[in-house]
């Protein structure tokens, strides 16, 4: 008995171990988003929808976020938060131009710290690192792109916006692909595409949402982003569109509130009485 009871203990801990590892910061995902497909998303969210501010960048892939992520891909977000930095002291205004150049806010009335300051707590406050280390690693990166911007690499391979064409998933992974110099060459690493439908009834195109580039956790190398966490959204042999920008529609006001009638205080100065006489707006009108 006593010996079947160590077997489980130690199968437990296997466990534990295993469980804890899976959790562990392996990578991070670098994870750019396609504005105009963004806030057509924010203008039809069912429950609060938003707008973007305009005008509506359509020639550079914007960072969402960089993610930790486990050796499977998948974004840890569960983590104990570390103290919070003085932001003044982090944001100083080279700090501040760096990550505007690639990592702008797009949702309208947004502060440009407002987005940072929630991906450093939702995720990069999960790597085991500083929000210094976080925000440099996110520059980093951004500086490994040699032409500036994702989306200058898509062009280069003949993927443009446009309303009216659409791409192989293929073909735009293999543009993306040119990011990565690699030597000596081995196998093309593996990246991530995001779509969502155009509406209902299209079976046959989808616009693209995201592409996420993978890197070792210290955001020095690229590497293949794993499979095993890889999404189906643009997987279904519809087309591929990078999509201009819609006109966005007007938020409705509030509705105004109810009309009462007028409230006239008793002599008490307790009940109030409504003033239903008609006869003083004929003689004082």
């Amino acid at each position: 008995m006593k010996k079947l009871t160590f077997f489980l203990l130690v199968i437990l801990l296997l466990e534990i171990t295993i469980s804890d590892d899976s959790k562990n910061p392996a990578l991070l995902k670098f994870v750019l988003q396609w504005p105009p497909t963004f806030c057509m998303n924010l203008n039809n969210d069912a429950k609060q929808p938003g707008r973007c501010q305009e005008p509506i960048l359509q020639h550079n892939l914007t960072l969402h976020g960089v993610w930790p992520a486990d050796q499977d891909g998948i974004s840890i977000t569960c983590c104990t938060k570390p103290p919070y930095p003085n932001w003044d002291q982090l944001f100083t205004p080279t700090v501040e131009n760096q990550l505007m150049a690639f990592w702008p806010p797009l949702r309208e009335n947004s502060q440009k710290r407002d987005l940072w300051m929630h991906e450093w707590k939702a995720h990069g406050a999960c790597g085991g690192t500083t929000a210094q280390v976080y925000f440099n690693t996110a520059i980093r990166i951004n500086n490994m792109l040699q032409k500036g911007n994702l989306f200058n690499y898509l062009k280069t391979s003949g993927i443009i916006a446009c309303n009216s064409l659409s791409f192989a998933k293929k073909d735009i992974v293999d543009a993306i692909r040119k990011v990565f110099v690699v030597t000596p060459p081995s196998p093309p690493l593996d990246v991530y595409l995001t779509c969502i439908p155009i509406d209902s009834r299209n079976r046959t195109h989808v616009y693209l949402k995201e592409v996420t580039l993978c890197t070792n956790l210290g955001g020095t190398s690229f590497i293949s982003c794993p499979s095993k966490s890889a999404p189906k959204s643009c997987s279904t042999g519809a087309t591929i569109m990078l999509p201009h920008p819609k006109p966005q529609p007007s938020l409705s006001p509030p509705p105004p509130p109810p009309r009462r009638f007028q409230e006239e205080i008793d002599v008490d100065g307790i009940y109030p009485k409504f003033e239903q006489s008609w006869t003083k707006y004929i003689f004082n009108g």
